[in-house]
């Protein structure tokens, strides 16, 4: 199983959106150890589903968040929070992602403010209502991955990232929300991407 959270750290980092998918790769499979087979991952899935059905549609009322100009899976969330970075496009291909297929990944914004070593990310990744991820991580080595150093000066920035998808990631409904912080918890942005890999 591989991907997605790459997407979120590296928009967070000032584009980050491309790392995400790569620290997916790296932690998903810890994550799934919990379960012993695909199976028993989709029969947890769908009990998760009856169980937090009305909670789901609770947290989907009060949705605080807006597409990235792009078409990508990927919004910002907590739209209405004072964030540092302003993303002006995300462009992926192909959209939607697509296991075995490598995805390609670019992103435009502008950063309000020079974002120096302490930043942070935290974390979140989710297949359907069932958490395989809740992590934090520091933003500065995360963003070396995408050929992005610290400080990441003020001002636009553009990545352009090539990710692997493996074949492997079992199908179902997967949602990302990164959150990053400067090291002065001032709030850089909140991303938040869901993919859905079909059944075949």
């Amino acid at each position: 199983m591989v991907a997605f959270t790459k997407i979120a750290i590296a928009a967070v980092s000032t584009l980050s959106a491309v790392n995400s998918f790569s620290l997916f790769n790296e932690y998903v499979d810890r994550a799934l150890a919990v379960f012993h087979t695909p199976e028993e991952l989709n029969s947890q899935y769908n009990l998760q589903q009856q169980k937090f059905f009305q909670i789901h549609n609770d947290v989907n009322v009060n949705d605080d968040s807006k597409p990235v100009p792009g078409k990508s899976p990927i919004e910002v969330c907590d739209y209405t929070s004072k964030q540092l970075l302003t993303l002006d496009e995300i462009i992926i291909s192909p959209n939607p992602p697509q296991a075995g297929a490598n995805l390609t990944f670019t992103a435009k914004g502008t950063v309000d403010k020079t974002i120096t070593d302490g930043a942070y990310v935290e974390v979140d990744v989710r297949y359907g209502f069932i958490k395989l991820i809740h992590q934090t991580y520091d933003l500065c080595k995360e963003i070396t991955k995408v050929n992005l150093e610290c400080p990441i000066e003020k001002g636009k920035q553009v990545i352009t990232k090539e990710v692997e998808i493996p074949e492997e990631v079992p199908p179902g409904k997967y949602i990302v929300t990164a959150r990053a912080f400067t090291k002065d918890d001032e709030y850089i942005t909140c991303l938040t991407a869901t993919v859905e890999f079909p059944y075949e």
